[in-house]
């Protein structure tokens, strides 16, 4: 070849070069091949060395995709694409190809066809880039599929046996959980108790059982909920427990509560803590007085209240083995019945004569007959205030009032005792004259 035509050929070439697109250019950049695709997943479940089990004929399948060459060439694109069959029948394997990525994604998708319960599988994914480039399959996951629930679990306590009293509110007991049915892959227990609010999980043993402490919170019957959950997080049918929990509080019973101050009451005392051997009381803070329980757990006693009101008797009991109770309270109350007023006005007689006009004083007369009265409490603006006015030896009061703008009058009156107990409240009112304008 001459100089020359050597020339000729250098410059040919240059402008051909100079001739190409950027795109063109791109393409003839040595195009990379995709990645293998990896963090294969089945159901949620990442795929590894060993089989894994999924609870769904249905399951969702997910890889990572990616290129060298997305986002840094002009029009690169991936297709993804999986692959899954039976163990045993590799002639049976499925293809199928997500849609195109633009850039690195991880793709979920689901099998295109329903998986068999108890049937073993593998699943590969690869990758195809825009120039037809790929990936080599990715190792395959082993998956099983594993639909089938466990039994309901067996639930035991000898602190707190089924169907029978024991303990007591913030006592706590031991609960054993136990595989039932020869299950094998049952993985831990999901529980939940009346009390304590929100599920809760303990894993289970190599003995197939896990125990659990539980403090009930309330007496009589609590009940606990379980349910075996499996490798693939089938979860068994619910397994119901009921137990109940002894109340450890003493009971009273006033066996004449009409009884005024200074009459005596016949008290019953009863416990449902086995082994009560006595009850000890206490009137108004007074002296301390035991009574010894029969064998039932129950006692009598003659209490006399010494106050009108409120007369507060506290109760606890003691076993054989000497513990004691929480301290109770009950009130033999008695009863104070003080009589109603009644409200009258010598200037609203009824009788057809015109009332007070607005702003004139008038008489009010608050009357019980009865001399326990001391006083009255007495609202003229509807119940927003009150007053008091004192009783006359007879339990009467005489009141002058001033009406005011509104022309009409109510009155709301209480009779109310030396030691401060009250009637209910009377009500009543009266229309008044308007004045003249």
């Amino acid at each position: 070849m001459t100089p020359r035509s050597y020339r000729v050929l250098t410059a040919a070439t240059a402008a051909a070069l100079l001739s190409l697109s950027p795109s063109a250019v791109s393409a003839a950049a040595a195009n990379q091949p995709p990645a293998i695709p990896t963090s294969l997943t089945v159901a949620g479940l990442a795929c590894g060395p060993d089989e894994i089990s999924v609870g769904t004929t249905t399951p969702q399948v997910s890889a990572n995709f990616t290129d060298p060459d997305l986002g840094r060439v002009q029009g690169e694109k991936l297709t993804p694409a999986f692959a899954f069959w039976p163990v045993d029948h590799p002639e049976q394997r499925v293809e199928w190809t997500p849609p195109v990525l633009s850039s690195p994604s991880r793709v979920l998708t689901t099998l295109p066809s329903t998986l068999v319960d108890g049937g073993h599988y593998q699943l590969t994914a690869r990758a195809t880039d825009a120039d037809g480039a790929v990936s080599d399959w990715s190792p395959v996951c082993d998956f099983a599929v594993d639909t089938t629930r466990p039994h309901a679990p067996t639930v035991t306590s000898t602190d707190y046996p089924e169907g029978r009293p024991a303990g007591g509110p913030g006592v706590p007991g031991k609960f054993t959980f136990a595989v039932a049915g020869g299950d094998q892959d049952v993985v831990k227990f999901r529980y939940s108790s009346a009390g304590n609010s929100g599920l809760r999980e303990v894993p289970v043993g190599d003995d197939g059982q896990a125990t659990v402490t539980i403090t009930p919170r309330g007496f009589g019957t609590n009940d606990i909920t379980v349910q075996a959950i499996d490798r693939t997080l089938n979860r068994s049918a619910e397994a119901h427990y009921s137990f109940l929990v002894i109340d450890h509080d003493p009971k009273v019973h006033d066996g004449n509560p009409d009884a005024g101050a200074g009459e005596p009451r016949a008290i019953s005392f009863w416990s449902a803590v086995p082994g009560t051997a006595s009850f000890t009381y206490s009137l108004n803070g007074g002296p301390a007085t035991t009574v010894t329980a029969d064998a039932d757990g129950r006692a009598a006693a003659t209490v006399t209240p010494d106050r009108r009101g409120d007369n507060l008797l506290t109760v606890t009991s003691r076993t054989a083995s000497g513990v004691v109770s929480p301290e109770i309270t009950a009130n033999l109350y008695v009863w104070v019945r003080v009589p109603q007023p009644v409200i009258s006005s010598p200037d609203f007689p009824g009788d057809g004569t015109p009332p007070p006009v607005v702003g004139q004083e008038v008489t009010i007369v608050l009357r019980t007959d009865s001399p326990e009265v001391a006083e009255f409490a007495w609202s003229a603006d509807f119940g927003e205030t009150f007053q008091t006015v004192t009783a006359d030896q007879n339990g009467n009061a005489t009141i002058r009032y001033t009406t005011h703008d509104w022309p009409y009058l109510e009155i709301q009156a209480r009779a109310r005792t030396a030691d401060g107990f009250e009637s209910n409240a009377v009500v009543t009112g009266w229309e008044l004259t308007p004045a003249e304008q």
